[in-house]
Protein backbone atom coordinates (compact mmCIF):
# COMPACT_ATOMS: atom_id res chain seq x y z
CA UNK A 1 0.00 0.00 0.00
CA UNK A 2 1.38 3.38 -1.00
CA UNK A 3 1.67 6.10 1.63
CA UNK A 4 0.25 9.51 0.79
CA UNK A 5 1.99 12.77 1.65
CA UNK A 6 -1.33 14.52 2.27
CA UNK A 7 -2.59 14.73 5.83
CA UNK A 8 -6.11 15.04 7.09
CA UNK A 9 -6.73 17.72 9.66
CA UNK A 10 -9.51 17.44 12.24
CA UNK A 11 -10.20 21.21 12.10
CA UNK A 12 -9.70 23.92 9.47
CA UNK A 13 -6.75 26.21 10.26
CA UNK A 14 -8.96 29.15 11.23
CA UNK A 15 -11.06 27.07 13.66
CA UNK A 16 -7.94 25.61 15.26
CA UNK A 17 -6.52 29.13 15.63
CA UNK A 18 -9.67 30.43 17.30
CA UNK A 19 -9.80 27.41 19.62
CA UNK A 20 -6.13 27.85 20.55
CA UNK A 21 -6.69 31.55 21.25
CA UNK A 22 -9.68 30.82 23.49
CA UNK A 23 -7.70 28.22 25.44
CA UNK A 24 -4.89 30.76 25.86
CA UNK A 25 -7.23 33.46 27.17
CA UNK A 26 -8.82 30.95 29.55
CA UNK A 27 -5.38 29.87 30.83
CA UNK A 28 -4.38 33.49 31.47
CA UNK A 29 -7.67 34.18 33.24
CA UNK A 30 -7.36 31.10 35.46
CA UNK A 31 -3.65 31.07 36.23
CA UNK A 32 -1.40 33.77 34.78
CA UNK A 33 0.53 34.47 31.58
CA UNK A 34 2.30 31.41 30.22
CA UNK A 35 6.00 30.98 29.77
CA UNK A 36 8.34 28.13 29.02
CA UNK A 37 11.92 29.34 29.48
CA UNK A 38 11.46 30.32 33.14
CA UNK A 39 11.29 26.61 33.95
CA UNK A 40 14.90 26.20 32.81
CA UNK A 41 15.95 28.82 35.37
CA UNK A 42 13.93 26.97 38.04
CA UNK A 43 15.71 23.72 37.13
CA UNK A 44 19.09 25.50 37.27
CA UNK A 45 18.22 26.96 40.67
CA UNK A 46 17.22 23.53 42.00
CA UNK A 47 20.48 21.95 40.84
CA UNK A 48 22.63 24.84 42.08
CA UNK A 49 20.84 24.80 45.42
CA UNK A 50 22.10 21.22 45.93
CA UNK A 51 25.54 21.67 44.37
CA UNK A 52 26.43 25.16 45.60
CA UNK A 53 23.83 26.29 48.16
CA UNK A 54 25.80 29.35 49.28
CA UNK A 55 26.11 30.64 45.72
CA UNK A 56 22.43 29.96 45.07
CA UNK A 57 21.28 31.81 48.19
CA UNK A 58 23.41 34.89 47.40
CA UNK A 59 22.54 35.05 43.69
CA UNK A 60 20.20 37.98 42.94
CA UNK A 61 18.00 35.95 40.56
CA UNK A 62 18.22 32.40 41.89
CA UNK A 63 17.57 33.48 45.48
CA UNK A 64 14.19 34.87 44.41
CA UNK A 65 11.33 32.78 45.80
CA UNK A 66 9.67 32.30 42.40
CA UNK A 67 12.70 30.34 41.18
CA UNK A 68 12.80 27.96 44.13
CA UNK A 69 9.71 25.88 43.38
CA UNK A 70 8.21 24.08 40.43
CA UNK A 71 4.96 25.67 39.34
CA UNK A 72 2.30 25.33 36.69
CA UNK A 73 4.94 25.98 34.03
CA UNK A 74 6.28 22.45 34.36
CA UNK A 75 2.84 21.06 33.59
CA UNK A 76 2.63 23.48 30.68
CA UNK A 77 5.94 22.18 29.29
CA UNK A 78 4.87 18.55 29.76
CA UNK A 79 1.55 19.37 28.08
CA UNK A 80 3.33 20.84 25.06
CA UNK A 81 5.31 17.64 24.58
CA UNK A 82 2.40 15.27 25.25
CA UNK A 83 0.01 17.32 23.12
CA UNK A 84 2.38 17.26 20.16
CA UNK A 85 2.89 13.50 20.53
CA UNK A 86 -0.85 12.82 20.79
CA UNK A 87 -1.62 15.03 17.79
CA UNK A 88 1.06 13.31 15.70
CA UNK A 89 -0.25 9.88 16.68
CA UNK A 90 -3.86 10.88 16.00
CA UNK A 91 -3.00 12.27 12.56
CA UNK A 92 -0.71 9.31 11.87
CA UNK A 93 2.06 11.79 11.18
CA UNK A 94 4.61 10.40 13.64
CA UNK A 95 7.94 10.06 11.89
CA UNK A 96 11.20 10.05 13.77
CA UNK A 97 13.81 11.86 11.71
CA UNK A 98 17.24 13.18 12.58
CA UNK A 99 17.32 15.35 9.46
CA UNK A 100 14.48 17.19 7.75
CA UNK A 101 13.89 17.30 4.00
CA UNK A 102 14.92 20.96 4.09
CA UNK A 103 18.29 20.14 5.67
CA UNK A 104 18.91 17.28 3.20
CA UNK A 105 18.18 19.53 0.20
CA UNK A 106 20.33 22.44 1.38
CA UNK A 107 23.27 20.93 3.23
CA UNK A 108 25.56 18.09 2.32
CA UNK A 109 26.53 17.64 5.95
CA UNK A 110 26.43 14.82 8.51
CA UNK A 111 23.49 14.34 10.86
CA UNK A 112 25.65 15.31 13.84
CA UNK A 113 26.10 18.80 12.37
CA UNK A 114 22.31 19.15 12.06
CA UNK A 115 21.83 18.13 15.68
CA UNK A 116 24.53 20.58 16.83
CA UNK A 117 22.97 23.38 14.75
CA UNK A 118 19.54 22.71 16.25
CA UNK A 119 20.93 22.61 19.77
CA UNK A 120 22.86 25.87 19.26
CA UNK A 121 19.76 27.57 17.83
CA UNK A 122 17.73 26.50 20.86
CA UNK A 123 20.39 27.75 23.26
CA UNK A 124 20.59 31.11 21.48
CA UNK A 125 16.85 31.70 21.50
CA UNK A 126 16.58 30.77 25.19
CA UNK A 127 19.61 32.90 26.06
CA UNK A 128 18.12 35.88 24.25
CA UNK A 129 14.80 35.41 26.02
CA UNK A 130 16.40 35.18 29.45
CA UNK A 131 18.73 38.15 28.80
CA UNK A 132 15.64 40.20 28.02
CA UNK A 133 14.10 38.97 31.31
CA UNK A 134 11.28 37.43 29.37
CA UNK A 135 10.17 34.43 27.46
CA UNK A 136 9.29 33.87 23.84
CA UNK A 137 5.96 32.25 24.63
CA UNK A 138 5.27 34.81 27.32
CA UNK A 139 5.87 37.73 24.99
CA UNK A 140 4.42 36.27 21.81
CA UNK A 141 1.46 34.12 22.87
CA UNK A 142 0.54 35.63 26.21
CA UNK A 143 1.37 39.14 25.02
CA UNK A 144 -1.18 38.99 22.22
CA UNK A 145 -3.80 37.39 24.45
CA UNK A 146 -3.35 40.27 26.92
CA UNK A 147 -3.32 42.88 24.11
CA UNK A 148 0.15 44.00 25.18
CA UNK A 149 1.66 46.73 22.96
CA UNK A 150 5.13 45.22 23.31
CA UNK A 151 3.88 42.07 21.53
CA UNK A 152 3.56 43.97 18.23
CA UNK A 153 7.24 44.90 17.63
CA UNK A 154 8.33 41.60 19.17
CA UNK A 155 6.15 39.60 16.76
CA UNK A 156 7.29 41.62 13.75
CA UNK A 157 10.93 41.10 14.78
CA UNK A 158 10.42 37.42 15.56
CA UNK A 159 8.82 36.58 12.22
CA UNK A 160 11.03 38.97 10.23
CA UNK A 161 14.29 37.56 11.54
CA UNK A 162 12.87 34.04 11.45
CA UNK A 163 12.12 34.41 7.72
CA UNK A 164 15.54 35.93 7.08
CA UNK A 165 17.35 33.10 8.88
CA UNK A 166 15.20 30.48 7.13
CA UNK A 167 16.03 32.06 3.77
CA UNK A 168 19.75 32.08 4.57
CA UNK A 169 19.88 28.56 6.04
CA UNK A 170 17.43 26.92 3.60
CA UNK A 171 17.62 28.75 0.24
CA UNK A 172 16.61 25.66 -1.81
CA UNK A 173 13.06 24.32 -1.57
CA UNK A 174 12.72 20.51 -1.49
CA UNK A 175 10.83 19.08 -4.47
CA UNK A 176 8.06 17.81 -2.16
CA UNK A 177 7.21 21.41 -1.23
CA UNK A 178 7.36 23.05 -4.65
CA UNK A 179 4.16 24.31 -6.16
CA UNK A 180 3.23 23.40 -9.68
CA UNK A 181 3.94 26.32 -12.00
Amino acid sequence: MEESNSRTHPLPWWAAGILLGLVQVLAIALVKPMGVSKQFVVADAKVLNHVAPEYSENHPLLSNEQYKKFGYGWWFNIGIILGACLAALHLRAWKVRAVSLWWQRNHDAPILLRLIAGFCGGVLILLGARLAHGCITGQFISGWAQLSLSAIPFTISLFGFGMLVAYLVYPKTPNEFRREQ
